[in-house]
């Protein structure tokens, strides 16, 4: 019983609509109040998973030891 339940579960959450995406310009963006902020977002891929990586700007630039071993920069998903 708890594994019909537990399908259940699974199947309404892909029945849900998603919230839509959409595209805009980077001018239209900072119009609407986003913030500019002087982060470095760094992507790498090894087969199916994925590491993001976020750096100030100031880190990027200077890309000194400290900064590139500190582990809570990056998060990887399998």
């Amino acid at each position: 019983m708890k594994t019909i339940g537990a399908l259940a579960v699974v199947m309404l959450a892909f029945a849900v609509p998603a919230n839509a995406q959409e595209q805009q310009s980077f001018k239209t963006l900072l119009g609407k109040g986003y913030d500019n902020r002087e982060t470095f977002v760094v992507t790498l891929q090894k087969e199916k998973s994925v590491a993001v990586c976020y750096f100030a700007a100031s880190n990027w630039i200077s890309l000194s030891t400290n900064t590139l071993e500190d582990s809570k920069r990056c998060d990887v998903r399998f």
